[in-house]
């Protein structure tokens, strides 16, 4: 269960610009033939309805309905009692109770398009079976076709509100690291305070990851119990803030920060401005300018669909073109240092030919 505060500041996420969203999407859909569109929501996979009408589920799961024209309708499997918390947080035209979604998507479908036509769905593969299977055995089964693609392409790249929600997300992780107490000695310290100024700061939703001694590797993860920590740490902090969500990596020393710390930091930032739409790859190092460190592994997130971030390139796969200019996106870099493991992380937006990316902090 999500546990940060759910809410909708108009002012920061103004109804027209959702309007523009929903729009932009029927403009898609009316090209591609399709009678409606289905978007699953669920607390791991909030990120598309939530970019179309403001809708976060705070636990349970939903479906959205979006029609050729009109304001989309949302068939949530949760009690009544809370409809008018969704309709206060949310941006929608209908808001209809479904504890069953597969039957009762059928059954609005059946009320709203009586005659046959194609109905889209956002990642048709990951649609869970209880939702899917009333839907693949209606008289619209046939009729069901994968709107992955026609999503992700008027997804990004992002827009000023978006833009603004993520540097803000991004102000409250960088406030919370700095309450990590200088001489922590286990991950419960550290991590009680980044919990506690992140959700003060507004926060949804706050992940975080820790590789508790880079010494002993490099290896974020989630820990279930305490552990003790090295001279050196890192942690990652994955934060949500007005459904856009961020991702920012950070070293610590308790000691003094290790010199080659701070060369990393600046091949960073150069990798960084570096990346553009026209090659998702990390090129080597600027000719004349001696930076410290070997690429260890390196990530390149965005968001595209339902999922809060997903990885568009990495160190494996370096892609040559797959995100236009001007979308928002994460990178996360591990560097192999002569004293270590270094690692960093930040969201950026991505640059265009000839403009390079901008570090949103």
């Amino acid at each position: 269960m999500r546990r940060g505060l759910i809410s909708w500041s108009r002012d920061e996420v103004p109804p027209a610009v959702l309007d523009g969203r929903v729009a932009r999407l029927q403009g898609e859909m009316r090209a591609a033939e399709l009678g409606a569109l289905l978007v699953y929501t669920s607390f791991a996979r909030p990120s598309a309805v939530a970019w179309l009408t403001h809708f976060v589920p705070y636990w349970n799961e939903a479906l959205l309905v979006v029609f050729p024209s009109g304001a989309p309708v949302l068939l949530a499997a949760f009690s009544k009692r809370v409809h008018d918390w969704i309709r206060s947080t949310s941006h929608l035209g209908e808001v209809r109770s479904a504890p069953e979604l597969g039957r009762a998507a059928v059954n609005f479908l059946e009320e709203r398009l009586p005659k046959p036509s194609r109905i889209g769905v956002l990642e048709l593969d990951a649609l869970p079976w209880p939702v899917a299977e009333p839907l693949v055995k209606s008289e619209y089964g046939r009729a069901l076709v994968d709107a992955t693609g026609l999503f992700a392409a008027i997804r990004q790249p992002a827009d000023e509100v978006e833009i603004r929600l993520a540097r803000r997300a991004a102000t409250i992780a960088v406030q919370a690291f700095k309450t990590i107490p200088p001489k922590a000695k286990r991950a419960s310290e550290l991590l009680s305070v980044l919990e506690r100024s992140a959700r003060l700061a507004g926060a949804e939703e706050v992940l975080p990851r820790l590789a508790p001694d880079l010494r002993a590797g490099a290896t974020l993860r989630r820990l279930e119990g305490d552990a003790l920590l090295g001279e050196r740490y890192a942690v990652q902090l994955s934060v949500a803030y007005k459904a856009t969500w961020v991702r920012i990596t950070r070293c610590v020393s308790t000691q003094a920060v290790p010199p080659s710390w701070r060369g990393a930091a600046d091949r960073f930032v150069e990798t960084a401005e570096r990346l553009n739409e026209a090659n998702l790859s990390l090129e080597p190092q600027v000719a004349g300018r001696v930076r410290p460190g070997k690429t260890a592994s390196w990530t390149l997130e965005t968001c595209r669909g339902s999922p809060p971030l997903s990885i568009v390139a990495n160190e494996e796969t370096p892609s040559p073109s797959t995100l236009p200019g001007g979308s928002l996106a994460c990178l996360s870099v591990q560097l192999d240092l002569n004293d270590g493991p270094w690692l960093g992380g930040a969201p950026l937006i991505l640059g265009s030919r000839g403009q390079p990316s901008r570090l949103l902090i």
